[in-house]
């Protein structure tokens, strides 16, 4: 629970003195917010596979851009000057490599998401609730409660939509590998 919080919260379903979104008396949703609770589990670090346009198309076409405005404009107009401005191959360096490095942002999570549909294991995964994205602002990040061979613990997965998708209390299922996660829906991979 919030530390600000004097007052003990209960169930509205069965009484229960509250510890989590779901009561883990009577399995009811308790309505408190997900940012409110202190985790009772542990959290895993998780890499999110899911491809969105955000996490790599748009830095794909955004690292394009960069290098076709910040290098070709420069080259162009080194071949049409007599004379180089020493300030041009900086500029094509540093807008090439701002660009290279954003393309390869990009490309990596879908590298991630191609590494985990090709060895991931598929485990089951319990929606405890949903909190706002730090990154993303409007997004949601969905906190999932899965099993592991220490025991109980969370995974904060960020979804990358404004969209609450899963029932708090559903079971879905998860693709994991290594530290990477990609959430599967009706036999096919979600892909928000």
């Amino acid at each position: 629970m919030n530390d600000n919080n004097d007052k003990k919260r209960y169930c509205p379903n069965c009484g229960a003195p509250l510890t989590s979104e779901i009561c883990p008396y009577c399995n009811g949703v308790t309505g408190v917010e997900t940012q409110d609770l202190v985790m009772e589990y542990p959290v895993i670090q998780c890499k999110e596979a899911n491809l969105t346009f955000i996490t790599s198309t748009f830095f794909i076409i955004f690292g394009a851009f960069f290098i076709l405005i910040g290098v070709g404009v420069p080259l162009a107009l080194m071949f049409s000057m007599n004379e180089i401005d020493i300030m041009l191959p900086m500029v094509i360096v540093i807008f090439g490599g701002i660009g290279l490095g954003t393309i390869i942002f990009g490309l990596n999570r879908v590298i991630r998401n191609k590494k985990v549909k090709t060895y991931g294991k598929e485990i089951d995964a319990t929606v405890y609730g949903y909190m706002n994205d730090q990154y993303q602002g409007d997004a949601e990040v969905v906190k999932l409660l899965v099993d592991t061979n220490e025991g109980k613990k969370f995974i904060l997965y960020q979804t990358g939509k404004n969209t609450k998708p899963y029932k708090i209390n559903s079971t879905i299922k998860l693709l994991v590998y290594k530290d990477m996660f990609l959430i599967k829906e009706d036999n096919k991979y979600y892909f928000q």
